[in-house]
Order: C-alpha cells, then sequence, then structure tokens
C-alpha cells in the first residue's frame, strides 16, 4: 500500500475532531478544560482559531516536509517492528492511566511515562545500535531556528496576549521556591519526554511509513488521548471529546511544525509553555 492510500487515516481523524466539537456543543455548550491543575474552562473556537492560524502560517512559510526524514532509509521491517512497539507503548500508556484510580493517577504517572515512554524505547533503540535522529538534517539550515522561532513568537503573542488569550488561572498554594521546582520536574518528564517520545520517535517513524498528515494526525491523537485520564471531566464521553478537540488540535500544529523543520527544541519550549504555571510566567515576563 503507497502512501497516498493512508490519507483516510488524516480524514478519519478529522471527522473525530469535528465530531468530538459538535459533542462539546451538544453536552458542554463547547466549553473544555484546557489544564489538569484547574477546572476553568474556555470556548474551544478559541484554541482552534489560534493552532489554525499557525498551521496557517507554517504552510505559507518556505520549505518541504517530503524531504526532510532520515528514515526513508531504514529498512521497511525494521521500521515496521519499530513504529508497532511504539505505538504499542503509547496505547499502554493511555489505558495504564485509565484503568487506574484516579487517587492513584498522579502516584504512577510520572512511573508509567519514565518505564513505557523512555526505558523501554530507550532500550529499543540501544539494542538496535541505533542513534535516534541524531543525524542532523541539511533541509533549510539556514531557517531551523528562523522561521519555528518566529511562529513561536506569534504562538506567544496570541496564546498569552492576544483577545484568545488563556484567561488567568487561580494562583496555587504553594511558594514560588516549590512551585519552580515542580515545574522544572514537570518541564522533563512531560515537555521533554513527550515531545520526544510522540514527535521525533513516533512521529518521524510514521511518516516514512504512511505519509506526513496521516502520521501528524495519528501521533497527535495517541498523545491526546491519554490525557483524558488527568482532565476533561468525570464523564468519559466528554473527557474524550475535550482532549480530541484540545490536544488533539495543539497536536496538529506541533506535529506539523517538527514535520517540517525538525525542531525539537523549539517543541519543548512551546509545550514547557503551554504547562507552564502563569504565576511563574507573570514573574518571568
Amino acid at each position: 500500500m503507497t502512501k497516498n492510500n493512508y490519507h483516510w487515516i488524516t480524514y478519519a481523524g478529522f471527522f473525530l475532531i469535528g465530531m468530538a466539537a459538535v459533542w462539546l456543543i451538544i453536552q458542554n455548550n463547547g466549553m473544555i478544560e484546557t489544564s489538569a491543575d484547574h477546572d476553568m474552562t474556555i470556548p474551544f473556537w478559541q484554541q482552534w482559531v489560534i493552532f489554525g492560524l499557525l498551521i496557517g502560517l507554517i504552510f505559507i512559510l518556505s520549505g518541504k516536509v517530503s524531504q526532510n526524514n532520515p528514515f526513508t532509509q531504514t529498512p521497511r521491517k525494521i521500521l515496521i517492528k519499530q513504529t508497532t512497539i511504539l505505538t504499542v507503548l503509547a496505547l499502554l500508556f493511555m489505558m495504564a492511566l485509565i484503568l487506574i484510580p484516579d487517587e492513584h493517577v498522579f502516584t504512577f504517572f510520572p512511573i508509567l511515562k519514565m518505564v513505557l515512554l523512555l526505558i523501554i524505547p530507550a532500550t529499543m533503540f540501544r539494542m538496535a545500535a541505533q542513534k535516534d535522529m541524531t543525524k542532523k538534517s541539511s533541509y533549510l539550515k539556514n531557517n531551523q531556528w528562523i522561521y519555528p522561532l518566529l511562529i513561536t513568537a506569534v504562538w506567544m503573542v496570541l496564546y498569552f496576549y492576544s483577545p484568545l488569550a488563556i484567561p488567568k488561572a487561580p494562583a496555587y498554594e504553594v511558594g514560588i521556591p516549590v512551585l519552580i521546582a515542580g515545574t522544572f520536574v514537570s518541564f522533563l518528564i512531560n515537555s521533554v519526554l513527550e515531545e520526544f517520545f510522540y514527535r521525533v520517535w513516533l512521529q518521524t517513524r510514521l511518516e516514512a511509513l504512511l505519509g506526513t498528515w496521516p502520521a501528524i494526525m495519528l501521533s497527535s491523537l495517541l498523545w491526546a488521548v491519554w490525557h483524558m485520564a488527568i482532565q476533561g471531566g468525570a464523564a468519559a464521553d466528554i473527557a474524550l471529546a475535550n482532549v480530541f478537540v484540545n490536544q488533539g488540535v495543539t497536536g496538529l500544529f506541533l506535529g506539523f511544525l517538527w514535520s517540517k523543520y525538525r525542531n525539537i527544541w523549539v517543541l519543548i519550549m512551546i509545550h514547557g509553555l503551554i504547562n507552564l504555571p502563569l504565576q511563574i510566567f507573570t514573574l518571568l515576563f
């Protein structure tokens, strides 16, 4: 089956996201939770406008995604095996979090993440004697920082300072040193690890097998779905719709940015700022 035959994955993903949005409009007035740290809600269309504009900007800026994947030279048998293992690990991570009782989720969350999203993949790469994605791409070398940083600046203005900005969350009732230390740990196990697993390791291989947008869609939904264990509401249908509409669309933006410019540090920075408690953001800026 050629890559062109996998476009149905992209269409099916957009259909699921669209149906999730309709369900939220019917059941929850179109409101979504954007964080596991509080239960504040915003209309989902605010996120869609922001990320829609950013995806449009990435389309406009120079460059083609098709020439920028180091796994196109990997033997297909090895590629299928590694991609299958990574996909199964993503599904196991999601299932484990959903099955764990709510009161124990945050206890087991970092352990599951370290084992399933870091230790097992790293072991697999080591056994294959593969330096995963360490080979620098020669594609758009001069613009691997310029365009991603431009996109990041636009995102920051829209996300934090525009009329579409996320509202200020309630303050954490802990001291700033504790908050900063917790934020640093969260940055490592969430922003850094998730971007490497879902974008660098999983999506890049899926691109070589399925094509760019099917890979972006599949990795985005796999990344989105585990979030229903920690946010989105008590009802499973609302929680699933919430993460498809929120993290699913965020993942499309991050995935497209990764596929075009292969600058993981910019993705980590954006992901970190999304998770950053606004108390710290206010102190810094």
